[in-house]
């Protein structure tokens, strides 16, 4: 009994000591012994999770633990997060395992980024198998892909990879990951362009759905000279539409809002600032694309594991935006938010306030609703919303906005 006891009171120690170092850190890692093993127990409580990479360097015995000079890196349902930690507690190792979410909560994130968006991360656990190592990892196809997103996004020219333009990569990465890519390929049947490069992987990626959102990637914490690059050729591709409409704006409401019946409270908060020209109620594929397209502060409410879909779009213009320099902003908001130009966007958390004071007793706080921050980014979620249609979307709206037809009690719906 008293051995017992003092396991259990190991165990509270343990599991203590990892929420402070989540507390203090973006990734705090956990120290295994039986990564396998521990990957099991997950799978037999329902939490599913992958051994991301390498599954083949995952050391299986004492020796190997001993001597294993790398990490694991681990991708969990970030709903099954607080009984992982209690699992791992209970068998405390030498191997170092970098532990992210599909949720990114506190402690499981990479610079308080979601190592993947939600979305793809959802797609990654729901697409796993057994490795011959004894764990489970992503599916063939699905391996490629996120290992691909992993080299272009994560890695960038730190990769090796030629890069396909003016850039230079790096000429002596940790591993041959050309070689690598191949491999996978032809074990997937995945088909990309040849010979590969940075460049043709993004567009590869960017055609499936797997590419990083433009708003994520501009807000990717390790900026680098890729980065920047990638986001110049997303606002050269924009900028007819960004110097036609340099006043657009778009929000996103979201399903906890919808749900409140704030919906109708939110397009008349929009209209006190702005001239609001479409309205645009999502299917469930727009949704789904959305979600997938649009970072969206990830789509989960803060603390929590769901997903909060959008539900509407509506597109507003700014006749009068307010340059940031000379409005009243505050340090924290030029520092959070250092793309904005046009102070008014923060009308947006005005709104979000609102909602939360109208609040009936016991319902909880809510994020309601997403917007853009700069025309570009505007351009970017009406490509998601309305696809093919973005074009004749943007014509539609051009002619509002040059004639200034705007009627802010009954808004159109777009397209």
């Amino acid at each position: 009994m008293p051995l017992r006891f003092f396991e259990q009171l190991r165990r509270r120690f343990r599991v203590q000591a990892w929420r402070r170092r989540a507390r203090k850190k973006h990734t705090a890692r956990l120290r295994l012994t039986d990564v396998p093993g521990f990957l099991e127990q997950l799978e037999q409580q329902g939490i599913p999770a992958v051994v991301l990479r390498w599954a083949e360097e995952v050391p299986t015995t004492p020796f190997e633990e001993a001597t294993f000079g790398g990490d694991v890196d681990l991708l969990i349902d970030g709903r099954g997060l607080k009984q992982a930690i209690e699992i791992a507690a209970g068998q405390p190792g030498p191997v170092k395992c970098d532990l992210y979410t599909s949720t990114g909560h506190r402690g499981t994130t990479y610079r308080k980024m979601p190592y993947y968006p939600p979305v793809l991360a959802e797609r990654i656990l729901a697409d796993r198998e057994p490795h011959e190592a004894g764990v489970l990892v992503p599916g063939t196809k699905t391996q490629f892909r996120s290992l691909a997103y992993h080299l272009v996004y994560h890695k960038g020219l730190e990769s090796g990879i030629v890069s396909g333009c003016r850039l230079e990569s790096c000429s002596r990465p940790s591993r041959n990951y050309p070689e690598l890519l191949v491999k996978l390929a032809g074990r997937s049947g995945e088909e990309c362009e040849q010979p590969i490069t940075l460049v043709s992987l993004h567009r590869w990626l960017k055609k499936r759905g797997w590419d990083m959102p433009v708003d994520l990637l501009a807000r990717w914490p390790k900026q680098t000279s890729w980065h920047q690059w990638l986001l110049e050729q997303e606002v050269v591709r924009l900028r007819k539409w960004t110097m036609r409409l340099p006043g657009l704006l778009v929000f996103l409401i979201r399903d906890d809002a919808i749900q409140f019946g704030l919906a109708d409270g939110i397009r008349e908060m929009l209209s006190e600032k702005f001239s609001v020209l479409a309205v645009e109620k999502l299917t469930q594929r727009q949704s789904e694309t959305v979600m997938g397209r649009v970072r969206g502060g990830n789509w989960i409410e803060h603390g929590k594991t769901a997903l909060v879909p959008p539900r509407e779009a509506v597109v507003c213009y700014d006749f009068d935006p307010l340059p940031v320099d000379s409005a009243r902003t505050t340090s924290r908001e030029r520092s959070s938010y250092p793309l904005v130009e046009n102070a008014n966007v923060f009308h947006k958390h005005e709104i979000r306030e609102r909602l939360n004071r109208r609040r009936r007793s016991g319902q909880p706080r809510i994020h309601g609703l997403h917007g853009s921050d700069t025309a570009c980014e505007a351009q970017h979620m009406l490509e998601a919303v309305f696809g093919a249609r973005s074009d004749s979307v943007n014509s539609g709206l051009a002619a509002l906005v040059t004639g200034q037809v705007v009627d802010r009690s009954r808004p159109r719906r777009a397209g």
